[in-house]
């Protein structure tokens, strides 16, 4: 078959998009190299072979835009109008926030680095481009142990690579070690270094945002929580991001005790473009402590949120 035969690119990419098979798999059905691959999938959409259309369009509220714009000049705030009920906005959020990133990605190479949780599970799940170009994902802290779910940080970077038919590096390690003398020496093996040597030339960054309730619904978190920040009043903690709490007005609270295994907050803000998503509007005082501490450069939220953070700013 010729590369330009359509009954090929059909079957390639139904079993891509449909089959969900990945490049290796496909590579071997058809005895075909993965830049063939690429190259029949991007033709099938240029000549109408696949359509890819998103079925619903989220609105954004500009008006408010420039409300957030002017309060907080270092992060664009995309804030999506509402719909009729809760899961219809957050489908509206997860589409709007994974066009921003495939947007963001095309002009690649890129190396991504991602946290985890269900706000970004729904954001790799809402993807659906052609695959992307030199693109490589990676863990840059340790895992958040909540092995129960589909939505770990593990999951979560290889999910997103064969969404994207990308690449991916995980932090074979947990979150947080109390020890310290044990935590400087893990940087040392082989397998961590090389995902932390990587996570260190990260251009981008995915992330939801917690809470400190988030975190203690993990049993091992919440048994040693006062070993993992010692010095840190919970009361205070109004979000957790990177691993690391922080107060409302975007201060890290654990800066002289930090547990986390993975990036310093330092390499991880130099990181030129920090994309964060909130889908619960009950993480206001969350969002509105990591607008004041810079911790994004865009935030993609709904207006019932942005509308709570105002009435918490005003307080």
């Amino acid at each position: 078959m010729s590369a330009t035969d359509p009954n090929l690119l059909a079957q390639i990419s139904e079993d891509y998009y449909l089959n969900k098979l990945s490049f290796g798999e496909i590579s071997t059905k058809y005895d075909v190299s993965r830049y063939l691959i690429n190259k029949y999938l991007t033709e099938a959409v240029k000549t109408g072979v696949v359509k890819i259309e998103i079925a619903t369009s989220a609105n954004r509220n500009s008006q408010l835009e420039q409300v957030f714009k002017e309060k907080f000049p270092n992060t664009n705030c995309y804030i999506i109008q509402d719909d009729t009920t809760t899961s219809a906005t957050e489908d509206l959020i997860s589409n709007y926030a994974a066009n921003l990133v495939v947007k963001h990605l095309e002009n690649g190479p890129h190396i991504v680095g991602m946290t985890w949780g269900d706000t970004m599970y729904s954001l790799i799940d809402a993807i659906t481009s052609n695959p992307l170009d030199q693109i490589k994902f990676t863990q840059f802290v340790g895992e958040n142990m909540k092995y129960n779910s589909t939505a770990g940080s593990v999951r979560i970077v290889e999910r997103a690579a064969k969404k994207v038919a990308g690449e991916f590096l995980t932090l074979p390690a947990p979150l947080y070690l109390a020890d310290d003398a044990v935590r400087d020496g893990l940087y040392e093996a082989v397998s961590i270094k090389q995902t932390i040597d990587l996570a260190k030339q990260m251009d981008t960054v995915l992330t939801g945002m917690g809470t400190i309730a988030s975190l203690e619904s993990i049993a091992i978190w919440n048994q040693n929580i006062n070993r993992l920040f010692p010095n840190v009043k919970l009361g205070e903690v109004a979000g957790m991001i990177y691993g690391r709490p922080y107060d409302i007005n975007g201060n890290i609270l654990n800066v002289g005790s930090d547990k986390v295994v993975g990036l310093d907050m330092n390499s991880i803000l130099a990181t030129p473009k920090r994309i964060g998503v909130v889908r619960s509007k009950a993480k206001s005082k969350a969002a509105l402590g990591a607008l004041r501490g810079g911790f994004l450069t865009d935030l993609v939220m709904s207006e019932s949120l942005a509308y709570r953070i105002i009435n918490e700013e005003t307080e």
